[in-house]
């Protein structure tokens, strides 16, 4: 079972004046995408991780009880926000689709490109998407890259959307697909952690791409306060250089407790 991690984040967020927030805004449900690290993964029945900690710190500053918890496959995350059961969801990508349901936040949590990885060796280095049009590929299903990607990958008849980096990567290594999009950091913490490293090649990065922070326009309207006041400690945050050593150290736990997981007796 992973171990959270709590001790880390407590000196880097100073401690503000908490939000006169309305009584029936002094709490918030918040869930995530079960797998994808550094910014949170599953840790029995709950989350950790950069975003899980970071986000709980923030509302515990503006007075505010994130309660965290496990909703199960990413598609069942995004349906409970759509439904008001979720209230807030950190680090996942902006898209027109579910802005008709979730406020982001103005400043984006953190940098998270997306790449094409393929078999090593392969293919060569690309210049773009189009020329991957022509070869079978695949999605973890459920994920969104931004406008350009999402677009380029509904107009492939060749695509498939499989659940799960794993099963992703071991397509890939079958020969079923000729290569595999997804966030670049997940996909190395995940390759790194299984010693598969050296099987894949990245053969193209796409960097203009960043994670929000959002809440369900259900909270946003009924405590807009307290979504202003996370949006500017939030910037504090980033203008300070403080997201990018939490990123490193969870990423550094991620791939301890992968390593530990591994060589643990059966």
């Amino acid at each position: 079972m992973l171990v959270r991690i709590f001790t880390f984040c407590f000196f880097l967020i100073g401690i503000h004046a908490h939000v006169n927030a309305k009584p029936n805004c002094q709490s918030i449900t918040m869930s995530a995408h079960p797998n994808y690290p550094p910014f949170h993964w599953r840790s029995g029945n709950t989350l950790t991780g950069a975003s899980i900690e970071l986000s709980e710190h923030i509302f515990s500053e503006l007075g505010v009880k994130a309660h965290v918890v496990y909703m199960g496959p990413w598609k069942r995350v995004l349906k409970s926000a759509k439904d008001s059961k979720v209230d807030f969801i950190p680090a996942l990508k902006k898209t027109l689709e579910r802005k008709t349901y979730l406020d982001f936040t103005k400043e984006s949590f953190a940098a998270n490109p997306v790449a094409v990885f393929t078999r090593k060796g392969e293919i060569v280095q690309l210049n773009g998407l189009w020329q991957l049009s022509r070869i079978n590929g695949s999605i973890n299903a459920g994920d969104r890259h931004g406008e350009l990607i999402d677009t380029f990958l509904k107009r492939q008849p060749n695509i498939q959307r499989i659940h799960g980096i794993a099963q992703n990567f071991q397509m890939l290594s079958m020969k079923r697909v000729d290569y595999v999009i997804t966030g670049l950091m997940s996909a190395q913490n995940y390759l790194r952690s299984n010693r598969l490293e050296n099987k894949f090649d990245v053969v193209l990065q796409l960097d203009n791409y960043e994670v929000h922070n959002a809440f369900t326009q259900h909270f946003s309207k009924k405590c807009p306060q307290v979504v202003k006041q996370f949006n500017l400690r939030l910037n504090e945050l980033k203008q300070q250089d403080k997201i990018t050593p939490v990123l490193k150290h969870y990423q550094q736990v991620w791939l301890s407790l992968s390593d530990k997981n591994q060589h643990s007796p059966p």
